[in-house]
Parts: C-alpha cells; structure tokens; sequence
C-alpha cells in the first residue's frame, strides 16, 4: 500500500491560500509519492476538527508549514495528532522553525528552502534508514541546499482557490541586507523562466483566479523584465495584481510606462520604513530617499495604481519626534494606504543582534514586536499603537479621504490624527467599538465641520463615495430637505449638496453653487480592481 503523504497549513483567513504547500506538493509527485495530498485550514478553526480531519485521511507522513501567524495553533495541533495517533511522523518547516528548533521524537525540521530537503526525508523513510546526524543538521540549516525552481499550481489547484488570494513568485532572494527581514539572510537571487510564469499565469486566470499576489521581495529587480511582463499583464483586463517594489530603483522609462497602464490593475507595495539616513544606515538599508519620493509623487499624481506604502516604528536610534518626522514625510505623500508597522525580533533576523546596544525589550512570542527600547519608553510606544488605531480608522479605510485631503491641505498630518486621538480619548472611545455612523461623528465633531459648509458637504460626499448606504445619518442631513430617489436605478439616493463636486485624480474640487445641488454617488456592482471609484450623478 503507498505511503499516504500529507501536506498542511493553517492560514490566516480563508480568503488566503498557501504557495509553499503545493510546490512541495508538486516535487513529491514528480518523484514518484503517488498518494501525496495537500489540505489547508484556518487558524480560526478548532484544533480538533483540524485534526480529525487530518486522521481521517490516515497519513504516514505530515509536513506542516509553519508561519508567525499560525505557531501556536501549528505546535497545538501537532501535540494533538502525536497523541492520537503516535505513528505519525510529522516534518515542520518554515520561517518559524528554521532558527531557533531542532527535531525531536515528535517532529523532524526542516529549515529554508524545503523541497529538496523533504524529498530526502520520504526517501529515508521509504528506505526504512535513519539520517545521520550531518544530515539532520543539513536539514536544520537555513540557506543550505537551494533546490531547483519548479512551478507550484496545477490544475487540480484551481477548484479550490477560485475567489481567493493567489500568491506567485517569479524569482526567490533579496540582493538587500536590511536587518529587520529574514530576506537578508538570502545569498542569491534565482529567477524562474518566463514561460513558467506565463505557463501559470495562464493556467489561474482560465481557472477563474482574479487577484494574484507577487511575493517577489524586489519585483522590479530587472525594470526591463519588469515592464516586460506587466505588458503582458494587460491584456487580463479582469484581473489585479499586487507587486512588492523598490521605489527608488524605478526607472524613468518604467514610470513613463506606469503612466499609461489601466487604472485599478495593479497595487504596489513600497517599503520606505524610516525616511531617517541614520536609522536607514543602522538597519543596513540601502535607500536613496529623493529618487523615492520623486517615484511615489509621479504614481499617485497619476492615481492608476494602488499605491500601499509602509513604516516600520521603533528602529534603532529613532526617538518618537524622528518616528513622526518619517510619518509625516510619508503622509503628506497621499499613498492610497499606509501600513504603520512595528519593529519585530524574527527568528534569524540579523536585527537581533543589536538587542542589547539599544536596550531593546521586545515579546518573546509572535508577533515578537518591540515593547520598548533606550529610545522609545513603552509608555510612547502605547501612544503610537493609539495612533496607529486612529489612523488606520480614518486613513487607511478610505472612509474618509475626502475630508483628511481636505484637512492635509491646512494642517499637518501628525496634528490631524493627534487630534482624532485625542478626541477618542476624551470621550473614553477606545475601548468600544465603532458603528459606521460614529465613526464619521468623530471626525465631525473634532474638527466642527458643521461650521463650514463646504467641509460638510465634502464629509456627506465620503460617507456616500465609500459605501453604498441609502440614507444619511441626521447630522449630515440638510435641514428642510428630503431625500429623493435617482431616477437611473430607482433605489441610490440622491442627495442634496450645497455645492457642486467634481473628482479629479482622487482629489474632490469643491465649488459653491447658486442652489441645491443633487447628487447620486453610484458604486460599481463588481469589480476586482484596487481602484474602483463610484461615479458621481448631478441633477439641479
């Protein structure tokens, strides 16, 4: 009877899907395991159905891949099954076992790059021989034994990863040494062919896929090949794509052609992480913040792409007034979405070292985010989590873009949120939660919109431009008015305005208008894009 050989792993939500599975998967095959089986799980389901589902396909082997996000339940799951079923050899692989564990009787690690490892792992086992200790250790050493790039979909995928998030890659590497990330410990930069990436590009999009993530640490690596197959891309009309970049190796030719690319298609991900020289020279990050800055006002000047670009807080040597000076920097960017970040210990970053220089305290356990340091006192790193909070409410929902553009153009960003923060803290509304309506009374109410009309008729425009709803709540209402109906689908309400609006390039224009204006703000009905605006519908 063959071995039954399974692969699985614990997403984060189920909307994700798991790369590292099925190239294992797929390697396993093409050496002849026959009844090889991949499963993939939810870290919000009960460990016991996991693993009752598991048993009842009755494995000989299981390799899990383990992530940040899913130890806990990972190491739960495993006691589990060990004790239900003590035959089962189990293989951990992963970021979050590839430093700091080595095998036990309960499980055999592998580090880094599984695929050639675990190959020799079934081939021990199906040869009934035990590795020698050289081995073991080679199977526990991060970076060694790169294995040969080979695709990871095939068909058989597509039933399950219809409506979800697909990740891809067409190299593996980072050429950079920033301190904080796992990538610093790559040695090289390996490239897959490009009819292998057109093979599976294909191959998803025919099977229904519409959102592909690249996980490239540096997709523009080669900005030649890059335009290369981003042209390529265009001609998927339905589909977006989503690419980690580095801002500053953007060339004029490759913006040149940014600028002429379907509105919505793709997202960048830019880490700037600290725009600080020293900090940046500390963490070992190379960063040419001119070149960077010019390539993120030329992407969101235009408004094509989804810009989504990230900060990292409490590097080493940044005190709080350097931790806002970069966050201000950024904001006034305008980026579509701002990710503010934490530091964290990785195990196997080189970060790690400077731990006792900076006197930094940090959680031992995922997320292993950085408590305080020589630097930073926890007591300001409490207040940076409250305006991470603040901000990600009323910035990176783009509930309210409108109004917070509008407010950018008077105020700095920093005084902006501080005074939403400050707001919510008065009124001991951090620790409820927020209904729709209340969350844009507090903007409302901290900056008195109702004394100017023109900034309520622009926070009327956001509450209709993000969401569709069919009323406004009563403080946005104008007194003597009702609601009336758009005459185009009989159910948009349209709503009066004092002034006329026009949007240009994500920007609202705003000018007084010699009567009520009506407005019926219609949203698109499906759209897998990044940028899918509502159309705005004018009747006097």
């Amino acid at each position: 009877m063959p071995l039954s050989i399974g692969l699985v792993t614990l997403n984060a939500k189920f909307i994700h899907s798991s790369l590292s599975i099925r190239y294992l998967r797929n390697v396993t095959k093409n050496e002849g395991f026959d009844n090889v089986w991949i499963q993939e799980f939810v870290i919000s389901q009960p460990i016991w159905k996991i693993a009752a589902e598991i048993l009842s396909k009755k494995p000989n082997i299981l390799g899990i891949s383990i992530y940040i996000w899913n130890r806990g339940q990972s190491f739960e799951l495993i006691e589990r099954l060990k004790k239900q079923d003590p035959s089962i050899r189990i293989v951990i692989g992963g970021p979050e076992v590839s430093f700091d564990i080595t095998s036990t009787d309960q499980y055999t690690v592998i580090a880094g790059e599984g695929e050639k490892k675990w190959i020799e792992f079934l081939e021990h086992f199906q040869k009934k021989t035990l590795p020698s200790d050289e081995i073991l250790k080679d199977w526990e050493s991060y970076g060694e034994n790169l294995p040969e790039l080979t695709p990871a979909y095939i068909k058989d995928d597509l039933v399950h990863l219809k409506n979800r998030l697909v990740y891809l890659e067409t190299s593996r590497g980072c050429p950079y040494l920033c301190s904080f990330c796992l990538s610093a410990l790559d040695k090289t930069v390996r490239f897959f062919d490009d009819r292998t990436i057109h093979q599976q590009i294909n191959l998803l999009i025919k099977g229904g896929v519409t959102k592909i993530k690249f996980v490239d640490r540096t997709f523009n690596l080669k900005p030649s090949h890059m335009k290369e197959l981003m042209s390529w891309l265009l001609k998927f009309e339905s589909v977006a794509f989503h690419f980690e970049v580095v801002g500053d190796l953007l060339t004029n030719d490759l913006l040149d052609f940014l600028e002429t690319v379907p509105k919505g298609m793709f997202q960048f991900e830019l880490g700037v992480q600290t725009t600080d020289q020293s900090s940046q020279e500390k963490i070992k990050r190379k960063q040419n913040n001119k070149k960077l800055f010019s390539a993120i006002e030329r992407l969101i000047s235009s408004n094509l792409i989804h810009i989504h670009c990230d900060l990292i807080f409490g590097l080493p040597g940044e005190t709080l007034d350097d931790v806002l000076k970069s966050f201000e920097e950024v904001c006034m960017l305008r980026p579509h979405e701002l990710q503010l970040g934490f530091l964290k210990f990785l195990p196997g970053a080189p970060i790690k070292n400077i731990i006792t220089d900076y006197g930094y305290k940090y959680q031992s356990t995922p997320p292993y985010e950085f408590i305080s340091n020589n630097d930073l006192s926890a007591s300001q790193l409490n207040y940076l989590k409250k305006f991470e909070e603040v901000f990600d409410i009323f910035y990176n929902s783009k509930r309210f873009r409108f109004t917070v553009q509008r407010l950018l153009k008077k105020l700095p960003a920093v005084n902006i949120f501080n005074s939403l923060l400050e707001h919510m803290e008065s009124n001991n509304l951090f620790n409820q939660p927020h209904s729709l309506n209340a969350q844009y009374k507090i903007i409302h109410d901290t900056f008195t919109l109702n004394k100017d009309p023109a900034a309520l008729d622009i926070l009327r425009l956001d509450y209709l431009y993000a969401q569709r709803v069919y009323r406004l709540p009563q403080f946005l209402e104008i007194d003597g008015t009702r609601q009336k109906t758009w005459p185009g689908d009989k159910k948009t309400p349209l709503v009066p305005f004092l002034h006329t609006i026009q949007i240009d390039k994500g920007d609202a224009e705003i000018k007084p208008a010699p009567s009520l204006q009506f407005c019926a703000v219609v949203h698109v009905v499906e759209s897998s894009g990044y940028l899918s605006p509502p159309s705005l519908n004018w009747v006097s």
